[in-house]
């Protein structure tokens, strides 16, 4: 006789869509739509939902594409435990960051739409997922004495701490070229780097005191292989690539490398619209950061958490600011580290947007201004962005000549970094500048714009970038 094992009822996930409102049909369409955006064709229907309902478990990523359903329907976070959904058996698994690491950059060559905008600048939501907290924290942490691969034994040349620095060098050099001449010109020598030759370095033989150090960079190139795409507008691309860094660095033991992850999904957040998400993400990233990075990092966590947290009225984000501002001023900058680097100018330049976000323009001018002046010469994006911001503020504050001014000093930033959130603010730019053409300073940028439009795109390469 064959005896069938009973499931239990998800009366959390009956719980949360009653909440909602939703059938069990919407849900399916909600998922199914989020799916879409991360290029899985979905087919899940009201028979589907019945069955979780029942409690049968869908397969990742689909409880992770639940939860953010839910979240957004609801005004706050819910994680797939939450749900009833949350990872059971997997969680001990081993690989998860080299198979996720894997899968990211397979996605990577996807077609994805492009999606504009840029830090501080809010964009319509879009069906872009945005993982739970419960996603990125599931999976193993470092064990020494666990085989951390992608489920096949060790093979190919046994690794080295020399592997390890070579990884590291390449860093430096990419970082470096990212910040002066923008994403365009390290997409693809960082992609093909981290295809051709650290996936294999992962899943080779190594000491575990290797392995630490080896996983540990591995996690810094795929952040910076996820801030590319961000910076490139490909979200869905940065959103792997940011998951695959959180999970790396967890199993590395390295606590500061998982909150840096958590941080750029704070920021990518906050750039969607997806508020309560961008204040969670934040909130864990400062957690976690101030806990184990060192002082002169703190500021990089705690700026951030100001900006997600900013609105018309509120007080915390000021007080968040003071707090990064004081630990600015008694640790020093972190500008040398190549992930997570942190200076009084950006600091500058969050403080701009929080202002900005709580309707103080004048204040957000102002920290605009001290950005520039403390903003490394080599940070060509970054100044580029600041100045874009600068002649939008001074518009929405009607300093047309002023406005006029920043846009010229803009234009000639514009030239040498391949950027899509450059390239947005260019176009922001001529758009806010167009009801004011008939005014000669207005005119002036708006004639010098026209060729530089047309030299926009999120693949091109900045001139000597090669």
């Amino acid at each position: 006789m064959t005896v069938r094992r009973l499931r239990t009822p998800n009366r959390a996930l009956r719980a949360l869509l009653a909440e909602a409102g939703w059938s069990g049909a919407r849900l399916a369409r909600e998922v199914n739509s989020l799916g879409a955006a991360q290029g899985l064709a979905l087919s899940y229907d009201r028979t589907s939902v019945a069955h979780w309902l029942g409690g049968s478990r869908p397969r990742p990523p689909v409880p992770e594409l639940v939860a953010q359903a839910l979240s957004a329907r609801l005004g706050r976070r819910v994680r797939t435990g939450d749900m009833g959904l949350g990872p059971v058996g997997e969680r001990g698994a081993v690989g998860g960051g080299v198979a996720c690491l894997d899968g990211a950059l397979s996605g990577l060559g996807r077609r994805e739409a492009y999606l504009p905008g840029g830090a501080g600048e809010t964009v319509p939501r879009t069906g872009v997922t945005l993982k739970s907290d419960a996603a990125l924290n599931a999976g193993p942490t470092f064990n020494a004495g666990a085989f951390l691969g992608d489920g096949t034994p060790p093979h190919g040349p046994r690794i080295t701490l020399a592997h390890v620095e070579s990884a590291r060098h390449l860093l430096v050099v990419l970082s470096r070229s990212d910040d002066v001449f923008g994403s365009g010109a390290v997409r693809e020598p960082l992609r093909r780097f981290l295809t051709t030759t650290l996936l294999p370095w992962l899943r080779g033989a190594m000491t575990p005191g290797v392995r630490r150090e080896l996983f540990t960079v591995a996690a810094q190139l795929a952040y910076l292989c996820g801030f590319a795409a961000y910076d490139g507008g490909r979200h869905a691309s940065a959103q792997r690539m940011y998951g695959a860094a959180a999970r790396l660095a967890r199993e590395a033991g390295d606590e500061v490398g998982h909150a840096v992850a958590l941080r750029g999904l704070s920021v990518q957040a906050h750039q969607l619209g997806y508020t309560a998400h961008a204040r969670g993400l934040a909130a864990e990233a400062a957690r976690i950061g101030v806990r184990h990075a060192p002082p002169g990092q703190h500021a990089f966590f705690i700026g951030q958490l100001a900006l997600a947290e900013a609105a018309p009225g509120d007080t915390a984000s000021l007080a968040h600011l003071a707090r990064a501002e004081r630990c600015l001023e008694r640790a020093g900058d972190a500008g040398e580290l190549p992930v997570g680097a942190f200076h009084p100018g950006a600091l500058a330049l969050q403080q701009a947007y929080v202002h900005r976000a709580r309707g103080d323009h004048r204040a957000a001018v102002t920290a605009l201004e001290t950005s520039l002046r403390h903003r490394p010469p080599d940070e060509r994006r970054s100044t580029a962005i600041t100045l874009a911001d600068l002649a939008l503020t001074h518009l929405a504050v009607g300093h047309l000549d002023r406005a006029c001014a920043a846009a010229h000093a803009f234009l000639d930033a514009h030239l040498t970094v391949a950027s899509a959130r450059v390239d947005t603010r260019l176009h922001t730019l001529i758009s806010r500048l167009r009801p004011h053409a008939r005014n000669r300073a207005a005119a002036g940028v708006l004639e010098r714009a026209r060729p530089a439009r047309r030299g926009t795109g999120t693949n091109r390469t900045p001139p000597h970038a090669t």
